[in-house]
């Protein structure tokens, strides 16, 4: 068996079913369930693993939880396992057993519907469901804009918009979206790479917020949101994916609502509560990308190794006044390609690592 710690912790993090870890399972199965779950133990016990206690610690619960699951399913003398959520619409019936990962507004529970991957984002407080509904009218509207065009790649897929009866009879609203696989947000590459990333890395991960910015705002929308946690990556291919489109709004109005693990990082005119703009966007998109580039969280001095075009680039999106500030997504992606051209050459795929236990999406 070729499996590693960090490749079952990926494994235990992402699963949705114990399927997933175990294989298929039957009722007469319990004693090839028993000699896997022996299997996988032995790899993540922390007694086996004393330099990632950490880590094996995390992946031996997930185990033994998922193992519990296993064996409810497999035993003709016990209820099924109740799914930790349980949603039927006109269009599909969706099933998740997983715990579900707490967002700054919602829920999100992964689930599956025919056989496909779904995850299911559903407002905590039915206050905010408003918030909700401007998700997916957004996400709708940018898939229209989009269809068939590259760029399409960069916005997460609405499947459907539906809502749910909660244990008080409160309607809280849904968004159903595509699940994506094997991407991480440019908090998790922060977190992996406190230091900061090598110029050429970053540049990728800016022009991939730049594009979709672009589009946004040609069609006058603002994003209101672009933290690190609301930016993925996909190493693989390079491919980068704005989501959370809850605080999105059309160019020139006030945002509702802001995400507050991130209300430092929001340009004046949001903390004066006046109207958001895409300067508004490009000054968040900069101050991930400064982050990136190991800058300070406070002060986003950068570290003196980043090159003097790009430090200038940066503070023209960073200005405190949104009416001096660079307003034209395109026209900084240019400015940057050009930049890029002049200091490293033309454009080359250069292969980007996280390690694995990162890469959970």
């Amino acid at each position: 068996m070729n499996l590693t710690l960090s490749d079952l912790l990926v494994q235990l993090r992402s699963a949705t079913s114990s399927t997933t870890i175990f294989g298929p399972l039957t009722v007469a199965g319990n004693g090839i369930l028993k000699r896997r779950y022996r299997e996988l133990a032995a790899i993540v016990h922390p007694d086996h693993n004393p330099t990632q206690r950490a880590a094996a610690d995390e992946a031996f619960q997930l185990l033994q939880q998922w193992y519990a699951v296993a064996q409810r399913q497999c035993d003709p003398n016990r209820a099924p396992a109740t799914p930790a959520i349980d949603i039927t619409t006109k269009l599909h019936h969706y099933t998740g057993h997983a715990t579900p990962l707490a967002g700054d507004l919602c829920d999100l529970f992964a689930a599956q519907a025919d056989g496909n991957q779904v995850l299911l984002k559903i407002v905590r407080d039915a206050r905010n469901n408003d918030l909700l509904q401007t998700e997916a009218k957004t996400l709708r509207r940018i898939s229209r804009a989009t269809d068939g065009q590259p760029v399409r790649a960069h916005f997460p897929t609405l499947i459907e918009h539906c809502s749910l009866c909660d244990a008080v009879g409160s309607q809280r609203q849904v968004n159903v979206l595509q699940a994506e696989t094997a991407y991480v947000s440019l908090a998790a590459v922060l977190r992996a790479y406190p230091n900061g990333l090598d110029v050429a890395d970053a540049a990728w991960m800016f022009n991939r917020m730049l594009a979709a910015l672009g589009v946004i705002h040609s069609l006058g929308l603002v994003h209101g949101a672009l933290t690190l946690d609301h930016v993925l990556i996909r190493p693989a291919d390079h491919n980068g994916m704005l989501i959370d489109w809850c605080y999105s709004v059309p160019a020139g109005e006030p945002l509702k609502a802001i995400s507050p693990p991130y209300a430092a990082d929001y340009p004046p005119e949001v903390q004066a509560r006046q109207p958001a703009t895409p300067a508004t966007d490009l000054y968040m998109a900069a101050r991930c990308m400064t982050r990136l580039l190991g800058g300070h969280p406070a002060t986003l001095e950068l570290p003196k190794s980043v090159p003097r075009p790009i430090r200038a680039l940066l503070s023209a999106c960073l200005l405190p006044s949104a009416q001096r500030r660079i307003d034209d997504a395109w026209h900084v992606f240019d400015d940057f390609h050009e930049i890029l051209g002049r200091l490293y050459g033309p454009p080359q795929f250069r292969p980007f690592a996280m390690p694995r236990e990162y890469v959970t999406r």
